[in-house]
Parts: C-alpha cells; sequence; structure tokens
C-alpha cells in the first residue's frame, strides 16, 4: 500500500448577501451575546428560550464554529464569537439608526425618558422648560420608572435617569451627577422641638423612614457617618413612597433622611432645613442610559447635553 494522500480542504467561499445566515439566527447571537443570557435575550425578542437556542444552534451550523460555552455556569463568548460580535452588534445599530432616520422624515418625533419618578418630580420638572426648547420638535415624554426594573428594550424607553452603583452592563452610561444624604425638617418642627440643641433629641421627636430606602439612607449608618454615638428606638412612620415621605416632613409632621438631589429647592427657599449633621455622600449616583445605538440619535444626544449642563449648575450639597 503507497504513502496516503492529503488532500486540500477546500477554500471557504467568502459569504456575498446570498450566502448570509438568517438574519433572524445573526438577531438573535447578537442579543444573546449583549445579555451573556438565552432567557434574556428571549425575553427581549418576544420568544421563548427554546427558540433563541434553536437559532444558536441554525447560526453554529452554518458557520460550522461554535460561539458560546459555559464557565461555571456563565454563558460566555467563545474566541469566534468574541470576533462576530462587534461587527454584527455594530450592524444592527446601524439597522436601528436607518429605520429611527426614516421613522422620523415627514413626522413629529417623541422621545421617552425614563425617571424615577421622586427624581421626576423633584428634580428634573422644575427643568422640563429648557429641556423641550433644546429638543426642538421632538416631544418629550416622561416614563415613570418601576422598582428594579433597568431593562429600556423591555420598558420601550429611548433613554433613562436612574441612581446606580455602577454603570449597566451592556448600555451606554454617564454619570449625570453624585449626591448626598442629609436630615430635614421645616424650620417650625426644629423650633418646636429644640433641634438646635443637637443630634440628640432625635430621641424625643418624630422620626421618618423611608421602608424601601437603599442602605445609605439609613439613619443608624448615618449617624455613625457624622459621629453621633446614637441609638434610635426605630419607632417612627414609615412610608414606602420617597415623594409621599417629603410631603409629610413639608407638612411639618417630623424629620426624616432625604438626598440632597431631592430638596435642595426646598433647603435653598427656606422651606426645609437640616438642623444638624452634615451632608454625607453616597456611593450611588444618577446617571443618564442609553444603548448605543439611541445614544447617537441627535434628539438624545441633545437631552443628554442639555441635562449635564443642568447638572453643572446644580450645588454638591446646600447647608
Amino acid at each position: 500500500m503507497g504513502p496516503s494522500v492529503i488532500l486540500p480542504r477546500p477554500a471557504q467561499q467568502l459569504p456575498g448577501l446570498s450566502r448570509l445566515p438568517p438574519l433572524t439566527a445573526l438577531r438573535a447571537f447578537v442579543v444573546t451575546a449583549r445579555h451573556a443570557s438565552f432567557s434574556r435575550a428571549a425575553e427581549e425578542l418576544h420568544v421563548t428560550t427554546a427558540a433563541i437556542g434553536q437559532q444558536i444552534r441554525l447560526l453554529e451550523t452554518h458557520l460550522d464554529e461554535v460561539l458560546f460555552s459555559r464557565n461555571r455556569g456563565e454563558l460566555v463568548l467563545t474566541p469566534a464569537g468574541a470576533s462576530l460580535y462587534p461587527g454584527l452588534a455594530a450592524a444592527f445599530d446601524a439597522i436601528v439608526d436607518s429605520l429611527g432616520a426614516l421613522y422620523a422624515q415627514g413626522r413629529r418625533t417623541t422621545l421617552r425618558l425614563l425617571v424615577e419618578d421622586s427624581f421626576a418630580s423633584r428634580w428634573l420638572a422644575p427643568r422640563l422648560g429648557p429641556l423641550q426648547n433644546a429638543l426642538g420638535e421632538t416631544d418629550l415624554i416622561i416614563d415613570r420608572s418601576i422598582a428594579g426594573e433597568a431593562d429600556l428594550t423591555r420598558l420601550e424607553a429611548d433613554c433613562a435617569i436612574l441612581p446606580l452603583a455602577y454603570p449597566l452592563t451592556g448600555y451606554h452610561c454617564e454619570v449625570l451627577l453624585g449626591d448626598m444624604v442629609l436630615p430635614v425638617c421645616t424650620p417650625a418642627f426644629a423650633e418646636h422641638h429644640h433641634l438646635q440643641e443637637g443630634a440628640h433629641r432625635l430621641r424625643e421627636v418624630p422620626v421618618i423612614y423611608d421602608a424601601q430606602a437603599e442602605p445609605e439612607l439609613d439613619w443608624p449608618r448615618w449617624l455613625r457617618a457624622c459621629g453621633f454615638p446614637i441609638r434610635l428606638s426605630g419607632k417612627g412612620l414609615r412610608l414606602t413612597s420617597v415623594s409621599a415621605l417629603l410631603e409629610t416632613v413639608l407638612a411639618g409632621n417630623g424629620i426624616a433622611l432625604a438626598r440632597n438631589s431631592l430638596v435642595c429647592a426646598d433647603l435653598q427657599a427656606g422651606r426645609l432645613i437640616s438642623p444638624f449633621g452634615r451632608p454625607v455622600p453616597v456611593s450611588s449616583s444618577y446617571y443618564l442610559i442609553a444603548t448605543a445605538a439611541r445614544r447617537r440619535l441627535p434628539p438624545v444626544e441633545a437631552l443628554f447635553r442639555r441635562l449635564q449642563q443642568e447638572a453643572t449648575t446644580f450645588p454638591a450639597h446646600t447647608a
């Protein structure tokens, strides 16, 4: 028997439009890679997880490459998948931009902004006039955020302002402003309860608690940060709505911890005072958030630029 002959592998033909994989499979790959999750991709595309898996297998068969692997239970891109993702993601972003430009032709456009309810009413509302002027012919629609929700694709918002400890993976995030927490009450309440004597008076006055507050808005934490060796009883009114809590404070019914961004106007106008202690920085900041494709749209660019201008004139805190 003679020596074996190794035949050369036929060169792969470069793909043209007629040889592209199915568009639905490419879309499923891009969304799955962005979320690093089959189930999250299925939610965004309104299909089942099994359907996403089928599309990924179809694409892998077409390309003769494995695109995803599991690493300690987490879905990660293989080298082939990592090489494929950036170009496909940019291509789908370009498709979204082109369709958005087409839909905008000859009609008045709208821009949906997702905002935390209390921030919308207390920081954003006084600035809506300049914001609308900056948007020109685009109408601004304010959507109230849902606790725990930040997926703009599911909520169908174009962009968002949300308090976050760190940027969201898969989104374009820009810091709008940092924040501080401080105790606030009305001047009449402070005078009636002799709060000028110091923080020890907290043991004897109505303290209002935010029942859903982030840890940094917790009374014991703030007291420790200010060096006050005071232990509160924990008794007092508890509210799950920040807006309702601040209205209760403004009505003179107690003292509460609040974000400076939400009470700065009231402090400047003298409706509220911070009777003792100091503003304590919080680790979470308010972020401007959009998908990469939406961030490039002119109305989103105009909105973000104007919001950042407003933030530069906002004081770090008001004593």
